[in-house]
């Protein structure tokens, strides 16, 4: 299984969850500013999640109105493999945990698990 990173978009910033294997956490998450050089320390933290694994990270992330959209397009010109996830299915995915958790490192952690499952 490829290294999958869960991403959780806001308006300025986004956090970053890396996982290896199904639950197993690679590193502690990580804030990606919504600027060039963000971007660029965002990609040079997916190379090096690449030579750890030996594999290629795949960045799964919801559709927030316009927010995710620099993001996409950096990954894109980057040649990073991504998918963007409706919000309604993060939504169900998150409602069927007990407790109810609302961070960016909870939701980047559901969106790498949900990533996990397809």
């Amino acid at each position: 299984m490829e290294p999958v990173v869960g991403l959780d978009v806001s308006k300025g910033t986004s956090v970053a969850q890396a996982f290896t294997s199904r639950n197993e956490v690679a590193g502690k998450s990580k804030n990606i500013s919504h600027t060039e050089e963000g971007f660029e320390e965002f990609g040079e933290w997916l190379g090096e999640l690449r030579q750890e694994t030996g594999k290629e990270p795949v960045v799964v992330l919801e559709a927030t109105g316009h927010y995710h959209r620099g993001l996409v397009a950096y990954m894109e010109r980057s040649g990073f493999c991504h998918m963007v996830i409706n919000p309604l299915q993060s939504k169900r995915a998150k409602g069927s945990q007990l407790r109810k958790v609302k961070t960016d490192a909870a939701d980047a952690w559901h969106n790498g698990l949900k990533g996990r499952l397809n």
